[in-house]
């Protein structure tokens, strides 16, 4: 996503058993550091992939999911 102002945005999700553990995970690798917020509510998720029209779930058991992002300049 680019902005007029030579601004781009990443996104960095944590995939985790519990919501602890995600933001743990936030923390050990130094993340708000590295410029990162919460993008929003972490919550449970299922993860399918589409590849050639055909979806996969990815995880057997619905994970929880926390969503981090940071602007760069480019």
């Amino acid at each position: 996503m680019s902005h007029s102002n030579n601004t781009d945005v990443e996104y960095l999700t944590i995939l985790a058993a519990t919501s602890a553990e995600a933001m743990e995970q936030f923390s050990k690798r130094g993340l708000a550091a590295e410029g990162y917020s919460i993008a929003g509510r972490v919550g449970r998720h299922r993860v399918a992939v589409v590849t050639d029209g055909r979806s996969t779930e990815m995880l057997g058991d619905a994970m929880v999911a926390a969503t981090f992002r940071r602007a760069t300049r480019t």
